[in-house]
């Protein structure tokens, strides 16, 4: 008993002591205010306070219900700490209590597994190895759910290898504390088949997650967390399979190659190393990926000669699965790495149990080199704590001194009935407490989609919207959109940072005008309404809501290129004087569309594009080529409105389909530019 009381008491001051390095760090960056290192934690601050208001999954009380925060298990863990009145950013000592417990019973675990599997050497290397491991210490400390994640990963492991009956309770946490979870689950399950040990146990994790899936669709519409859909590589528009399976690939071998043997990786074109592969040098001493490697490989090969596959098999495939399927994300390595973190706990008792494997069976050589390396991979962790003890400092100083102090700004000086059009939707929501519209869609509904296509898309939905419901605000990051500043954007206040480590350098607060005359909705070249004929359908490109009420559909000319969405604002080639906006896109592979119209009567298409920009192409109504269109380049950008083709009264039925076809001449690729259709009837 005295042993273990040590053995806790080692393990448990060394996590209250990182705490206080990290806190520390971060009141030094901040000059002694609290804050933490990311955007995305104060997300799950604002649900949680929301949900202890009675306002459950309701970012914004009275908005349609959503998912933005990925780990729904999380968020109710947080809102006890509302409940004991920590609101504002106390609820941050909170959060870093929940990291602090979640890292202690982790190194526990370790100390656990290690034992079990190799002996104490192997437990007191695992353990002490994690604590030293600094992006680890940066995770459980950032507020978010990693901690529970990767507690989660190690509970399950544990219980299933010393054969607890409380297995499947660990597992069902699992699904509950990240949706990766379900995964793990799938393939535990598949272990537990394979030794014919199922039974009707394994239904509860499976359960949990129908449960947790039944309730979101319930509550908001989706199954799952929205960021998938605003996040998932495989939701990108006219994307190539094959083309992004290659990238998934690609990017699970840059995080492995860094991991195992150190990176060079490549570096942003901003000075944000929270994103540069280069830090993965500070992870891991040199070396551990050999006992990992060995150690893996050897249990590995064992299991599969014996047929009973065990700790290797359902460890590596948690490993290698875990990581892989975080890289379908389009910005996997954010952030440190912050979604493969969670597995990082593997790799580590992996490279503990090699190491005293080496202690066991080295004899005296063995043994002494064993814990020569055990102390120097304790150095290097040093190392690697420093450094990120110093990350998050400067990361928590980012977030403190934009995205708070922007909130800060809005709360003393607009109105508090603003609505305000974000783009990091965490602290500008639960500091300012106006009502935000996220554009990228975590914490908006309908959001995420136009987000994915572009600019163009985002204006749309919002100048769709009713009046009262659109933003008067946006603070955002500019680089992120194409939104034109003076006609439709007014700056108000800037927040710059110069030297940047995790968020973008410079945040704008702007004033929207939604005046009627910038809008693009109807024709402006009233030379092409002949007298008796009117306007008896319309197509609005990039406006998504439209072109799903017309089928419309735009194609690449080579799979997986992609295709631009436009914003723009621009004079009229008739008026120079009038400026309007107007979403579109860039189609290199043509368009098909369906518009409803009056069956028997004539009909006009008419189209907006620009000028400069050559054109080739041919309209078909029904199949049948009704036009050639083709249009010069040369400089200067301006509205162009104009007729395309004329549809014969005997070829127009109730619906017609209408599609343009890009005329190329060899590897002269001139793509259609287009904004608006409209077809004109008698």
């Amino acid at each position: 008993m005295d042993a273990i009381r040590r053995q806790g008491a080692i393990l448990w001051g060394l996590v209250l002591l990182w705490l206080l390095v990290f806190v520390t760090s971060m009141l030094y960056h901040t000059g002694g205010r609290l804050s933490l290192p990311l955007d995305d934690s104060f997300i799950y601050f604002q649900y949680a306070r929301q949900a202890a208001q009675g306002h459950f999954l309701e970012y914004n009380t009275g908005a349609e219900p959503t998912a933005g925060a990925t780990s729904l298990l999380y968020t109710l863990l947080l809102v006890p700490g509302f409940w004991l009145g920590l609101d504002g950013m106390r609820i941050a000592l909170y959060a870093l209590a929940l990291g602090a417990m979640w890292l202690g019973l982790s190194a526990w675990l370790l100390l656990l597994l290690g034992r079990k599997l190799s002996g104490s050497f192997s437990g007191w290397v695992a353990a002490l190895m994690f604590l030293l491991c600094g992006p680890l210490l940066w995770g459980y400390y950032s507020g978010m759910a990693i901690g529970l994640f990767a507690f989660a990963i190690l509970l399950t492991l544990y219980l299933y290898l010393t054969e607890d009956r409380r297995a499947p309770l660990a597992a069902a946490l699992l699904v509950l504390a990240r949706p990766e979870g379900i995964a793990l689950v799938l393939l535990l399950i598949a272990l537990v088949a394979y030794r014919r040990a199922l039974n009707w146990r394994w239904v509860v994790p499976l359960g949990a997650y129908v449960f947790q899936a039944l309730l979101l669709a319930w509550w908001t519409g989706e199954a799952g967390a929205s960021g998938v859909e605003a996040k998932w590589r495989f939701a990108e528009p006219h994307g190539s399979l094959p083309e992004q399976i290659r990238a998934v690939f690609f990017d699970f071998a840059e995080f492995v190659k860094g991991i195992l043997a150190g990176s060079l990786g490549h570096q942003t074109s901003v000075n944000l190393y929270a994103y540069d592969g280069n830090y993965r040098r500070m992870v891991f001493a040199p070396f551990v990926a050999l006992f990992f490697l060995a150690e893996l490989s050897y249990r590995l090969w064992g299991e599969l000669s014996e047929r009973r596959l065990g700790v290797a098999a359902l460890g590596g495939a948690w490993f290698v699965g875990g990581v892989l399927l975080t890289c379908t994300l389009v910005e996997y390595d954010a952030h440190f790495n912050r979604y493969q973190q969670p597995f990082l706990p593997l790799y580590i008792l992996f490279a503990a149990l090699g190491l005293g494997r080496l202690d066991a069976v080295g004899g005296e050589w063995g043994s002494k080199l064993a814990r020569g390396l055990a102390c120097f991979f304790g150095l290097w962790g040093l190392i690697s704590v420093g450094f990120f003890a110093v990350a998050y400092g400067e990361n928590c100083s980012d977030i403190r001194n934009q995205q708070v102090e922007m909130a800060r700004f809005i709360d003393a000086e607009l109105p508090p009935d603003a609505r305000i059009a974000v783009n990091d939707a965490g602290a500008l929501r639960y500091f300012s407490g106006r009502q935000t519209i996220d554009l990228v869609g975590l914490t908006t509904a309908g959001n995420s989609m136009p987000w994915r296509h572009g600019s163009g898309s985002l204006f749309e939905r919002l100048e769709a919207m009713p009046p009262e419901q659109r933003p008067q605000y946006f603070a955002i990051f500019p680089n992120w959109f194409n939104f034109p500043e003076g006609f439709f954007l007014q700056p108000l206040h800037r927040i710059r940072v110069f030297e940047p480590s995790i968020i973008d350098a410079e945040k704008v607060l702007y004033q929207a005008h939604w005046a009627t005359d910038l809008s693009g909705e109807a024709i402006r070249n009233r030379t092409l309404l002949e007298e008796g004929w009117r306007v008896v359908d319309k197509v609005d490109v990039a406006d998504l809501a439209s072109e799903r009420r017309h089928d419309y559909q735009s194609k690449v000319w080579v799979p997986g290129s992609g295709e631009a969405n436009l914003l723009m604002a621009l004079s009229a080639t008739d008026d120079p004087q009038a400026v309007y906006i107007d979403g579109g896109r860039t189609v290199t592979g043509g368009e098909r569309m369906e518009v409803a119209l009056n069956a028997g009567q004539p009909a006009t298409v008419i189209m907006r594009t620009v000028t400069g920009i050559a054109q080739h192409f041919a309209v078909v109504a029904n199949g049948k080529k009704i036009a050639n269109v083709e249009l010069p380049g040369g400089r200067g950008r301006q509205w162009l409105e104009l007729a395309v083709g004329q549809i014969a009264a005997s070829d127009v039925r109730s619906r017609v389909e209408i599609e343009t076809q890009p005329i190329h001449f060899g590897g002269d690729l001139r793509p259609i530019v287009s904004f608006h259709y409209w077809v004109l009837q008698p």
